[in-house]
């Protein structure tokens, strides 16, 4: 994560927040802009969903899977368009799972950003230090939003762009993707011409509601993740206080609201891990679907252009595990922070509440899907598993 705060010395991703409130407003304004272009926000609740560009999207979704199924039904005998067909089947599935839980069940969208707000304003009658921290976690949350939006613009302009160049130089022409519009000749000119603005507009929908969403759900977990840097400062001071040897008060006062910290902490990620569990399931799993029919068509057809749908599907995968492995790491260090207290200079009384903080976030609460954590280590083995699955079918293929 320094490292990518190292970003903010770039003009493109500088951001210096006002306060913790006006920082958080900031980025969900950011966010939800970039919802509108899809005609949906996710953070207003009266918010009419019969907007017309978001009626248009749905049409064009409903469209795609006619095609999808049209197509296979086509090319059932031919495997190498049959494959490319079905390869982009899981990320249409996975934008359906996408706006059913952020478009249509938005309402626990919308109460975890009321939660948020409500934090980051609680925050700005917090010590200067603790406001300190919380709005360098705003800037690092602006820098990787922002930066989300453009890493998946990148890799759908790619797969738009790829086949079109391609098709200047070579005999036949080639769309981005395998579905083709029903009774529509993709060889001839304007058969190829209707298929590829559908399939462009397509992917423009694709982006929006991916990026979208997945940057809700990344601003989500930094603020969790804030919440511990906040603690861990609390922390800090309460130990300073101890040195200078200040009133029991001061010091029960300080552990009272630690405590507290805590368990709005662990509230918070209740209701985060409870929606997004199901949510996982199938955005994951969709994912992963798409990543392996890709490789088998790279492998077994030598379809090149499934490197991108691979790589798309990896680099969505990588964003979660990557942040919930810094979650666990962020765990660890509170369990540090805790336990490098000043015992000795608690009282009784006072040790009792610190055991308890101590005993809690000894069990944290962490991403999963079904019993699998989401961490690096799960995206290690998920790529271990294609890469065995590659050498097994490069083997058949020998």
């Amino acid at each position: 994560m320094d490292y990518i705060r190292k970003l903010h010395k770039y003009r493109f991703f500088r951001f210096i927040p006002k306060d913790t409130y006006t920082g958080s407003i900031v980025i969900t304004d950011l966010i939800d802009s970039f919802n509108r272009g899809m005609g949906v926000s996710m953070f207003k609740r009266d918010w009419n969903l019969c907007h017309l560009v978001f009626v248009f999207g749905n049409m064009i979704l409903t469209i795609y899977l006619i095609s999808v199924f049209y197509t296979g039904i086509l090319y059932r005998r031919e495997i190498t368009k049959l494959i490319f067909c079905v390869s982009t089947f899981g990320f249409g599935i996975q934008a359906l799972v996408k706006i059913i839980f952020f478009v249509f069940k938005r309402s626990r969208v919308l109460d975890l950003n009321e939660v948020n707000l409500r934090y980051y304003k609680t925050m700005l009658h917090e010590s200067e230090r603790v406001r300190r921290v919380i709005c360098e976690n705003i800037t690092l949350s602006y820098i990787v939003v922002k930066g989300t939006f453009y890493i998946y613009l990148a890799f759908v302009v790619a797969s738009l762009v790829i086949p079109g160049l391609a098709s200047f130089f070579l005999p036949e022409r080639i769309l981005p993707f395998g579905f083709i519009l029903p009774f529509v000749d993709p060889d001839s000119f304007v058969g190829y011409v209707l298929n590829y603005c559908s399939q462009s507009i397509a992917a423009y929908y694709y982006w929006r509601i991916s990026a979208g969403s997945d940057c809700t759900i990344v601003f989500n977990l930094l603020t969790a993740s804030g919440q511990l840097d906040g603690l861990m400062t609390l922390i800090d001071e309460l130990n300073d206080q101890l040195e200078s040897g200040e009133a029991p008060a001061a010091i029960r006062k300080k552990i009272v609201k630690i405590i507290q910290q805590h368990q709005y902490h662990r509230d918070y990620l209740s209701q985060l891990m409870d929606f997004l569990y199901l949510y996982h399931i199938g955005s994951v799993g969709f994912g992963v679907l798409t990543m392996i029919i890709s490789v088998m068509g790279i492998v077994l057809l030598d379809w090149y252009l499934g490197a991108i749908c691979t790589v798309m599907g990896s680099v969505q995968l990588f964003y979660l595990c990557f942040l919930s492995t810094s979650f666990e790491i962020k765990t660890d260090t509170l369990i540090e922070h805790v336990g490098a207290i000043k015992w000795d200079k608690l009282s009784s009384a006072d040790m009792k509440y610190m055991n308890l903080l101590l005993l809690t976030s000894q069990s944290p609460k962490l991403l999963e899907v079904f019993t699998t954590p989401l961490n690096i280590s799960s995206y290690v083995q998920i790529h271990k598993m294609i890469y065995t699955m590659i050498m097994m079918l490069q083997n058949t293929k020998s």
